[in-house]
């Protein structure tokens, strides 16, 4: 059975928590993790399914969770990791966001399992901007320097990709959208969890993804194409 890890899966409406229900489907073994309580657990997924909280400020939290993964595995050699944690939150150096996940990723994550495939979650914020994301916008082109750079690093043992969200609905139907928000996208709707997680699944499936490495993938309906005038 293929394991995999997903960071990011507190919310039970969010990406992470569908990215886990998604992987789950398709046959994986899944840890999610998240330095928040788990929100309404999926108690439906016993004995393939397990939530850990971590902390990534604290490397005995990290090493506990790879212990965790790596028991239930059999050993090191893993199958996908999903950084799906949000890498502008408070827990990161944020004077330095891209330094400190850079740190994080490199000394907590891939140094410590053996990863057949990992996948960013970054976001169209890495591409455009408007006033007031300095932080969040450098932070999420910094996984596209990130996703690229691994890719060269891990060669020949592992595909690194990210993904990159537009509008993503992660309300579960509490926040109404109105018609003219639907429409701006070019496929009519914002988009839902269910969109990125089958993409991330895509990425991390070595029959279908297995000659794609070091690239980054819009998922956002076809916004960031879109022409603006004055």
């Amino acid at each position: 059975m293929r394991t995999a890890v997903v960071s990011g899966v507190a919310r039970p409406t969010g990406i992470g928590r569908q990215i886990v229900r998604t992987l789950l489907g398709k046959g994986y073994r899944v840890v999610g993790c998240d330095v928040a309580p788990e929100e309404a657990p999926d108690a439906q997924y016993p004995g393939v399914y397990s939530f850990m909280r971590v902390d990534v400020r604290k490397l005995d939290n990290v090493r506990a969770l790879y212990a965790h993964v790596e028991d239930i595995a059999g050993g090191p050699h893993l199958n996908l990791l999903v950084n799906n944690a949000g890498i502008a939150a408070p827990n990161l150096d944020e004077s330095d966001p891209v330094g400190s996940w850079h740190t994080f990723i490199d000394t907590n994550l891939t140094g410590m399992a053996l990863w057949s495939s990992i996948v960013h979650i970054s976001s169209t914020r890495a591409l455009q901007s408007e006033p007031g994301c300095e932080g969040y916008a450098a932070a999420k082109a910094g996984l596209l320097g990130l996703t690229h750079s691994q890719a060269a690093s891990l060669q020949r043992r592992t595909r690194v990709n990210a993904v990159l969200p537009g509008w993503v609905d992660v309300s579960g139907g509490a926040e109404a959208i109105s018609t003219e928000q639907h429409q701006w996208q070019f496929t009519g709707r914002v988009g839902q969890p269910t969109d990125v997680a089958e993409m991330v699944a895509f990425l991390a499936d070595e029959r279908l993804a297995g000659f794609i490495t070091g690239q980054h993938f819009v998922c956002d309906g076809g916004v960031t194409v879109r022409m603006h005038y004055p």
